[in-house]
């Protein structure tokens, strides 16, 4: 044994050496030599207990650790007997006298290891006894050890502490204010935070005894600050973070004090960064945890009023530095995408437009930082206030100072990405102000306008026609002579402008493609990113000029992008992956040759092995590494975390579903092994990889459907046009998957998502995309719109109730009165516009479901709610009479009432939705409703005068007088209706609504209407502009109706058919001649 020792100590003090060749031929030894024998454990035991030497103490500690936990306590409890007990009993004496703290502490946690064993089979109970009293010693390093000791445990066998936890808190709340020893406090600070993830929720006597122990916690964080122990008050700072996120209620109460007491230590310039920063980190994740009680309480003004000072504050040079500045607006986000808009919006804006006037210029900066973070919450809040707020950028895009016209530019990208579309609207201020910001002296700012022109191109769609020529001229010489970090958003700049100009964008592609071409062969490991982002945008150019003209270059780029695969670059393979997947839809077919290698390698990506960071264990128990630090080396030992390979899953996913629906039967020996890959990576722990899988398993769906060459199918169940067999099988196995894994999301993106799929699905293939599981969406759909779905029950809860009892974990209320953040709202429009489809692919039969889910859905629809909302409960129950057809006639008096409301709607786009709503509803229940014809008409009229208002609401108003008059012709005033209709025909934008305006006019022609027979010039004009492209205006059943009449006039009444087409203006009775040849 002495001599084995005398080895082991040797080999430990060439691994202290510093000698790396000596440090790897020690390990190599140790660990095949030493540590394959248990003798090892009293060795290394001795070592840590009586070396002079302090490294030599704490390296032998730390390996000592190791040993005993090796297989999973088993290689300790082979020891023998004697040596075990040994061991326990000196560890408790030598831990007390130890001099080196670094040395203690591995001791401790050498202790837990035993403890984790012994414990377990009800030994060594004295260990508990030894801590009590040290705790309770008068010398304070004794209280240190106990205290620190005790902490170590509940990282390890806090199971088998739980029992004692009202002992604890007594114990606790003494060493808690430890009069000598910060240490003392501290170490019982950490001890607590990791007791509270071991408090039952329903526990009200540790909620209450945790509760009454927080201001002492808050006490030793104040201490740690005033002696200037900032790294201890960090630790302590993440303890209250946690805090927030268990699901015991342990800090409602506090709540308020705990927000003033942080928002004070991070506005207070006097302590360092990272402590500020920490501090409004719990800030920041009591926006997600207690929004409630921040509403509740009024302090979300107040909270904002602090914060915006600091995000004036200066900012390091380092863009990925945190700093108490982008915490600050990291709050302001966090603020708008938890709360109702309503909420934040007013007062960030207030404070928004009076830093604008600040002469100083990061007061500005702060303005247009906090207006871009604003939007990612409040993007529908602000689409109506566009014109008001746009002055603000502009004004900043134009500042003197190049850290404003910065911050504005990034501001102008953000809300261009969440408002395209009104962005898109204002063009000619915009292009001229950031053309000119490409020439800014600064790099940055040249970098974060050409950001904030690429966002603004992705949504210019034809309008951009008239800047290219000079935007490509400026972007290729940026190309040529720009800065790496500019170059690169170039290359993403002219893929988004490619993208929007479509084939307007062929006379660039020479010019661009051979430069293009040269970063698609960059090998330089520190720029790949410009690789990727060039291979990215090649396949943008590829498909805005299309296959003709791009296939001189497919070999050569796909050679490329397969090379790229190889440069162990997760982000390049992302890129080359998005490449496949555009070339595969732009080629189509003729993309299979190249499966063979591009599905591989997908589906290797798809399968990487990964830690799942959710989950730990202690599997790392026989890790023979070298390392002194023993402080945190295995908290979670199995914890692992790895976004980019989480990314890449998600793009190889995507991607497998599109080169699927390019490829189609060439892509069949691989759909076996891809929908078992999406199945399994529904389980997995990042949310964005969960989607793309659902996305990808229904595209699958989709596309087997499609090549099945399915006849229409028809609404309810069991299917009337019954699935191909391997359809059925697959629709079967993506709803069982879907569906399971649906039921226990924690995650709302992943459930408003797979809404989305199966709205498409159900769209396309009808009920045969819902198996045999309609009952289980529709209970699905059902607990998301009561708001009791797994993923809408946030960790808050109440605080107590008037009997003293803790109520259970509930569902966060606040948003039933009127108000819902926008991230909410986008899970419940994803139910919705489900219910819709789920009412037309099951017709009648649905109002089983629909009695239910219609007053969940009426509620949006009141004048205090938002314009969203309101427009989404028109829309759906629209839809829901569309699909239920006869079936909605149980429903009709509630849901007219609600359709004449909306009618009289100060905003245009409920009052379209209800023009198609009314329409619907009248023309399917069975219920007698002309009584209510003379009122509707009045409401429906104004709708036809609206000046430059959105384009389908007169088609609606249009729709719907035409479905009443197809269901009751003698309850309408023709002579005063037909006119008003006529004027606005042809329809503008909502083609659908062209089957009842033409079944309605070809219903009166038979009936021989006196009107129009008058107005057969004008109805022939109509019809003319029907008839020509875009041949989506109508049906195939329509057109061939209309044309058979057309053909019927031509031959049975020559002469008045041509009376009829001279009183045609020229330009459409050419058109109409020419179909009738």
């Amino acid at each position: 044994m002495e001599a084995y020792a005398a080895e082991l100590e040797q080999l430990l003090k060439q691994i202290n050496s510093g000698d790396t060749a000596r440090l790897q031929s020690a390990t190599a030894t140790l660990s095949s030599q030493y540590y394959s024998k248990v003798i090892c454990i009293p060795a290394l035991f001795e070592i840590a207990s009586r070396h002079p030497d302090i490294g030599l103490r704490q390296l032998a500690a730390v390996e000592l650790r190791k040993q005993v936990r090796k297989q999973g306590g088993n290689w300790w409890e082979s020891l023998e007997e004697p040596y075990r007990n040994q061991i326990k009993q000196r560890l408790l004496e030598i831990i007390v006298v130890e001099p080196s703290k670094p040395v203690r502490h591995s001791l401790a946690r050498v202790i837990s290891e035993v403890a984790k064993v012994e414990l377990s089979k009800e030994r060594w109970g004295e260990l508990i006894t030894f801590l009590y009293t040290c705790c309770q010693s008068p010398t304070a390093g004794h209280r240190e050890v106990g205290v620190y000791v005790l902490d170590t445990l509940f990282e390890v066998i806090a199971d088998t502490l739980t029992d004692r936890i009202a002992d604890l808190f007594l114990l606790f709340s003494k060493t808690l204010a430890d009069p000598d020893s910060l240490e003392v406090r501290v170490t019982t600070l950490m001890a607590l935070g990791k007791i509270a993830d071991f408090i039952d929720p329903q526990a009200q006597n540790e909620i209450k005894a945790f509760r009454d122990l927080l201001p002492g916690m808050v006490a030793v964080l104040r201490d740690c600050l005033a002696q200037g122990d900032e790294d201890s008050a960090v630790k302590g700072f993440e303890v209250f973070d946690n805090l927030l996120v268990i699901e015991a209620p342990l800090l409602s109460r506090h709540i308020s004090d705990l927000i003033q007491f942080f928002v004070g230590i991070g506005a207070n310039r006097a302590y360092g960064g990272t402590v500020r920063v920490s501090a409004l980190s719990f800030l920041m994740w009591s926006t997600v945890y207690q929004k409630n009680k921040l509403v509740k309480l009024k302090l979300i003004s107040p909270i904002i009023g602090s914060i915006f000072p600091i995000a004036a504050e200066p900012e390091p040079e380092d863009d990925d530095e945190d700093s108490p500045g982008r915490l600050a607006l990291q709050v302001i986000n966090s603020l708008s995408t938890n709360l109702p808009p309503q909420q934040v919006f007013p007062d960030c804006m207030q404070l928004i437009v009076s830093y604008m006037q600040n002469p100083e210029p990061t007061a500005r900066k702060a303005a247009m930082l906090a207006f871009g973070v604003l939007v990612d919450g409040c993007a529908d809040h602000m689409r109506s206030k566009i014109n008001e707020l746009l002055p603000l950028l502009c004004n900043g895009l134009q500042d003197p100072e190049n850290i404003v016209r910065r911050a504005a530019c990034m501001a102008l990208g953000s809300v261009a990405e969440e408002l395209s579309e009104e962005i898109g609207q204002h063009h000619a201020t915009l292009l001229p102000l950031i053309f000119n910001l490409l020439n800014d002296p600064s790099e940055k700012v040249q970098k974060s306008s050409t950001n904030a022109l690429d966002a603004i191109l992705e949504g210019l769609g034809d309008d951009i026609n008239q800047y290219l020529p000079a935007l490509m001229e400026k972007l290729v010489y940026l190309l040529d002579s720009g800065s790496n970090s500019v170059k690169g958003v170039v290359i993403a700049c002219i893929g988004s402008a490619a993208h929007s100009a479509g084939d307007s964008f062929q006379p660039y592609f020479p010019q661009v493609m051979a430069r293009l071409q040269s970063y698609m062969a960059i090998t330089d490991k520190d720029v790949l990113d410009l690789r990727g982002l060039a291979t990215d945008t090649v396949s943008a150019v590829a498909e805005a000029v299309g296959k003709e003209i791009f296939r001189p270059h497919m070999n050569a780029t796909m050679s490329q992008a397969v090379q790229g695969l190889e440069l162990d670059n997760n982000r390049l393979r992302e890129c080359s992956y998005v490449f496949f997947s555009v070339m595969a839809r732009v080629f189509e077919e003729e993309f299979a040759p190249f499966l063979t290698v591009i599905v591989p390698q997908l589906l290797k990506s798809c399968n990487e092995e990964e830690k799942n960071p959710t989950e730990w264990s202690g599997e790392a128990e026989d890790d023979q590494s070298i390392s002194l630090d023993d402080e945190d080396d295995d908290h979670f030992p199995g914890f692992s975390l790895n976004n980019a390979l989480a990314e890449e899953k998600e793009t190889a996913a995507d991607a497998l579903g599109q080169i699927f629906e390019a490829c189609r039967s060439a892509f069949m020996p691989y759909v076996h092994e891809s929908v078992n890959t999406f199945v399994k990576l529904l389980g997995h722990y990042h949310e964005s990889v969960r989607k793309s899988a659902v996305g990808s398993l229904l595209s699958f769906l989709l596309t087997f459907y499609k090549m099945s060459n399915p006849q229409k199918w028809a609404p309810g169940t069991p299917l009337q046009v019954p699935l191909h067999e391997n359809v059925a099988g697959l629709a079967k196995a993506s709803a069982d998957a879907i569906l399971n894994m649906l039921d226990d999301e924690d995650d709302r993106s992943v459930v408003a998502q797979a809404f989305n799929e199966y709205t498409e699905a159900l769209k396309e293939m009808g009920p045969g995309a819902l198996a045999d599981r309609k009952q289980s969406l529709a209970e699905l759909v059902l607990l998301v719109l009561q708001k009791e779905h797994k993923c809408q029950l946030d960790v808050e809860l109440d605080d107590e109730m008037s009997d003293g009892s803790v109520l259970r974990r509930v569902p966060q209320r606040v948003e039933e009165d009127d108000e819902q953040a926008e991230y909410d709202a986008v899970l419940i429009n994803s139910a919705c516009d489900l219910v819709g489809a789920m009412a037309n692919a099951l017709g009648a039969e649905f109002a089983v479901y629909f009695q239910q889910l219609f007053p969940l859905i009426a509620k949006y629809y009141k004048k205090s709610r938002p314009v969203s909302d309101r427009s989404m409960a028109t829309g759906v129950l629209a839809e829901c009479a569309m699909g239920l057809k006869k079936g909605v006639t149980p429903f009709t008096n509630e849901m007219l009432q609600i359709m004449i409301r909306a009618l009289a709607d100060e905003e245009e786009e409920v009052r379209s939705n209800a023009a198609f709503g009314v329409g619907v509803l009248l023309e399917q229940s069975e219920t007698d409703l002309t009584s209510f014809y003379p009122q509707i008409l009045q409401l429906l009229r104004p709708l036809f005068e609206v000046q430059d208002g959105i384009p389908n609401m007169a088609d609606n108003a249009a729709g719907a007088v035409c479905r009443m008059i197809v269901r009751n012709p003698s309850a309408v005033p023709l002579d005063q209706v037909l006119p008003v209709v006529m004027q606005h025909l042809p329809l503008k934008k909502d083609f659908e609504e062209n089957e009842p305006v033409f079944r309605c006019v070809l219903q009166l022609l038979q009936n021989n209407n006196s009107y129009l027979l008058a107005n057969m010039p004008a109805l022939l004009n109509v019809f003319a502009q029907v008839l020509s492209p875009p041949e989506n205006q109508l049906k195939d059943a329509t057109r061939a109706e209309i044309i058979g009449l057309l053909k019927t006039l031509q031959t049975h009444h020559a002469d008045s058919f041509q009376n009829m087409i001279s009183g045609m203006q020229s330009q459409y009775a050419t058109v109409l001649i020419s179909l009738l040849q």
